[in-house]
């Protein structure tokens, strides 16, 4: 039989099991404590990294957005501005210049527009190198803008330069700004210790007076522009209602040029080229000649600076050159004629394929590259010598022989005539006109003929119109003549030469009769070798 509990030893026991759940109690709290300080330690240290990275990220946000706002302001400076002059360039100039014809309507006000080109800035960069070039176009620049005032000023592009203004009252006040303007720009640029002289061409006009939009208003100012530079250098020209006239006039043959091209209406006319010994004709110079439905006969004065701004001298050329050869080829293969010159303008050789389409044209027509002449002028040799010296050495390699023309009324020089292959020269009208009369005059000619016989190199007299001049170079010993003296451009079943079945029709005048010389010459003589 147990022995039974006594009441203390109970009690004992309950404080016992008591103290040791307070021990765990108080442990559990201590470990709960000390996890939370833990705890909160980590997420003090948490809450102050993210607000210092909050802290940095904010001023990288702020340091970017000044950079992009710096990129912006740059990239706006690109778009509206010159990076040579610093000027306005084309496109905000023309954005710029809407807005203020808008304002001028809204409020009654004027707008004037003044072109600027400046006068044979390629011969400052062919001289003085693109450094030289460079500083003339900042120059001008800084000129433009001390003048402009309130206005813009832009750079356009290459050497063209504008300027928009609200603040001149009326015609004459335009007139007066563009002549400021003019002799603004025709003091000297200093370059190297070297003063660069300049000058520029000017054209203005203003709205509402001459134009009811900012675009018509640019096309009436380049309109002026283009009559000064029309006229010469350093001119500065308003817009009218004549120049209205002449430009829908000039659009109009323009639109009727293309039309002709395409109808073939630009033929060849001849004019011969006759032995001044014997009267005999030896070639012809094919020029071209317009025949309009009703505008009649229109000259190539008139028509071929406007199809050489058009880019349309090429397709001309073609055609021209096409026809005549083909009309001329049997008159060359029955001994008819022993060569035919066409002229070739120099832009025609700015596309350095001048050589094949005329390669082209001998191919499809047949005639002879040795029977083929073909002109070029000093402003080929002046604008890139080295180009014309590779292109005619190609043209002299088919066969073909090169002549300069209007010799002696530009920069024509012998060490020019010695780097390039040329077999001719033409003596321009101008010196031809003055045989007989004039002593000096006569004295270049013969200077000029000596040079020519000295370097092999055969001389065409032009321009002939009087038996004085004709005498004068057949005792100078000139055989090659070519004027009105003996016959005037005209289409070849016009042309004496060719109504004549032998082809060998001689050239009386006046009672001189020109077969007396061919029977006092050798027949080496009556027939050149070319």
């Amino acid at each position: 039989m147990n022995a039974p509990i006594s009441p203390s030893g109970a009690l004992d026991d309950r404080v016992e099991r008591l103290m040791r759940r307070l021990e765990r109690e108080k442990s559990a709290r201590q470990q709960a404590e000390a996890l939370l300080e833990e705890r909160s330690r980590e997420l003090y240290y948490a809450n102050t990294a993210l607000a210092q990275l909050a802290q940095d990220l904010e001023k990288r946000v702020v340091a970017r957005t000044s950079e992009l706002s710096v990129e912006r302001e740059h990239a706006m400076a690109l778009a509206q501005q010159d990076q040579l002059t610093t000027l306005l360039n084309r496109r905000f100039f023309t954005s710029s210049l809407g807005d203020l014809c808008q304002k001028a309507r809204l409020r009654g006000g004027r707008v004037v527009v003044v072109l600027v080109d400046m006068d044979d800035f390629k011969a400052i960069n062919d001289t003085q190198g693109h450094e030289g070039g460079d500083i003339v176009l900042r120059e001008v620049a800084q000129r433009l803008s001390s003048l402009v005032g309130y206005g813009i000023a832009a750079r356009l592009g290459g050497d063209e330069f504008a300027l928009a203004l609200s603040d001149l009252p009326n015609d004459m006040a335009d007139a007066v700004f563009a002549q400021r303007l003019i002799a603004a720009l025709n003091v000297p640029v200093d370059f190297n210790g070297r003063k660069l002289q300049i000058s520029a061409s000017v054209g203005y006009a203003s709205m509402p007076d001459h134009a009811t939009s900012s675009s018509q208003l640019l096309r009436h100012a380049d309109m002026a522009l283009y009559t000064s530079k029309k006229a010469g250098k350093g001119r500065a020209t308003g817009f009218t209602d004549d120049l209205r006239a002449e430009a829908d006039e000039r659009r109009l043959l323009e639109l009727e040029l293309v039309l002709a091209i395409e109808k073939q209406e630009i033929v060849p006319w001849y004019q011969t080229i006759v032995d001044g010994f014997t009267g005999r004709t030896l070639g012809v110079e094919v020029l071209a000649r317009w025949h309009h439905p009703y505008r009649g006969l229109v000259l190539p004065g008139i028509f071929l600076p406007l199809a050489e701004e058009r880019n349309l001298l090429e397709a001309i050329f073609v055609q021209v050159a096409t026809k005549a050869c083909a009309e001329m080829a049997p008159f060359v293969a029955m001994g008819k004629l022993n060569y035919v010159s066409l002229n070739v303008s120099p832009s025609q050789f700015k596309t350095g394929n001048i050589t094949s389409t005329i390669a082209k044209i001998l191919n499809n027509t047949g005639f002879p590259a040795t029977a083929l002449v073909v002109e070029i002028t000093e402003d080929l040799i002046m604008s890139d010598l080295g180009r014309a010296a590779s292109e005619l050495e190609e043209l002299s390699r088919l066969g073909i022989r090169i002549a300069l023309d209007d010799f002696g009324t530009g920069y024509s020089n012998i060490a020019s005539l010695s780097a390039l292959p040329i077999q001719w020269i033409k003596l321009d009208r101008s010196l031809v006109r003055k045989l007989g009369e004039n002593r000096v005059g006569q004295a270049i000619v013969e200077a000029v003929l000596q040079m020519a016989a000295a370097l092999h190199i055969d001389v065409v007299a032009e321009g002939i119109e009087t038996e004085i001049q004709s005498q004068w170079l057949v005792a100078a010993g000139c055989r090659k003549h070519q004027g009105f003296l003996y016959g005037r451009p005209g289409p070849y079943h016009e042309l004496p030469c060719f109504a004549d079945p032998t082809g060998h029709k001689q050239f009386r005048r006046g009672n001189r009769n020109w077969e007396h010389h061919a029977r006092q010459t050798t027949s080496h003589d009556s027939l050149p070798q070319e």
